[in-house]
């Protein structure tokens, strides 16, 4: 599982255990962290009157996670409850960021370009939603999945400026 913030270690404590198959499903993982754990199907989801989308992969709300957002193969995990203190920009971001572990893979500098890229194509990222962000990442510190937010900025900047959106 991955993480977008090093506010925690990225794995929160409620994770649910990796099958002898691969990871869990959504409903594997909503049964195993209980509470008020819920799947909202792939266009359902709306973040601020925004309807997200990460082409077929449904989104568990986790309340318990241990960071904004994660993601396993197939389906991405937030948590509302942190959601609900941020801005409308960041919380695209972090949505777009972990559904840029679904195309992309596990490598944060890659789904943090995902994000931007696609924030900028959509037109709901404009140059002062990508300061917001950067704010938000910027106490971040290192650890082994993430760069420093100050670094993840520089290279977020240089994937927002590429002529060359993908």
């Amino acid at each position: 599982m991955v993480g977008v913030v090093a506010a925690g270690s990225g794995v929160s404590a409620t994770m649910a255990p990796a099958r002898a198959e691969g990871p869990p499903t959504p409903e594997e993982y909503v049964a195993h962290v209980g509470g008020d754990a819920k799947i909202v199907p792939s266009g359902q989801l709306k973040l601020d009157n925004y309807r997200m989308q990460c082409g077929h992969r449904p989104t568990v709300i986790d309340d318990q996670l241990d960071d904004y957002g994660a993601a396993y193969p197939g389906f991405l995990i937030l948590n509302s409850k942190l959601m609900s203190r941020i801005s409308t920009p960041v919380k695209l971001w972090i949505f777009s960021h972990e559904c840029g572990h679904q195309f992309r893979g596990p490598d944060e500098e890659t789904a943090d370009c995902f994000a931007v890229q696609r924030g900028r194509r959509q037109g709901w990222l404009t140059p002062e939603g990508l300061e917001e962000v950067c704010r938000f990442i910027a106490p971040a510190k290192g650890d082994g999945m993430h760069v420093s937010g100050s670094h993840r900025c520089e290279y977020m900047r240089k994937c927002y400026d590429d002529p060359n959106i993908r």
